[in-house]
């Protein structure tokens, strides 16, 4: 069964993902974050999604209509190719490249951003990242359907 992306669903699925496979991320080590993923698309459409991670699991997910910033610890902001090539990377390699990891894609800004309103917050990010990334490499196994974008002319602007 396909799964949209993105969407509510695909994060529901992944979270159940993350359930089954407590192992992977008990041996990272807890995360304790609130953070906000922006999804952008080039006709204007816009997904906003906040994830609640306490210790080993992810235990909440909402659509939001906006982030109250410092009332989270950070936003990922990206355009929709963005996202969609780094899912795509992690399923062709069963987990992001270097090229296509979140801490690649935000370091210099360009693919996605951090926003964050105390830079004790940014630093969630970098502390909970590689957990973070593994929520996502999760994805590997899903049978994903894309929205039709064309990403050669959207990916890098």
């Amino acid at each position: 069964m396909s799964v949209p992306f993105p969407s509510l669903a695909f994060l529901q699925t992944l979270q159940s993902a993350m359930q089954h496979d407590a192992a992977r991320f008990c041996r990272l080590g807890f995360i304790d974050t609130t953070f906000g993923m922006h999804i952008a698309a080039p006709n204007g459409q816009h997904w906003r999604y906040l994830l609640t991670f306490e210790v080993f699991d992810c235990r909440e997910i909402t659509e939001v209509r906006e982030f109250d910033l410092p009332a989270i610890d950070f936003v990922i902001t990206g355009d929709l190719a963005a996202w969609t090539e780094m899912l795509q990377n992690i399923q062709q390699h069963h987990g992001a490249d270097v090229t296509h990891s979140l801490n690649t894609l935000t370091h210099f800004g360009e693919r996605m951003t951090i926003a964050y309103d105390d830079p004790d917050n940014r630093d969630k990010f970098f502390r909970f990242q590689e957990s973070i990334q593994e929520f996502f490499n999760l994805a590997q196994a899903l049978d994903l359907d894309f929205p039709s974008i064309d990403l050669s002319t959207l990916a890098r602007g």
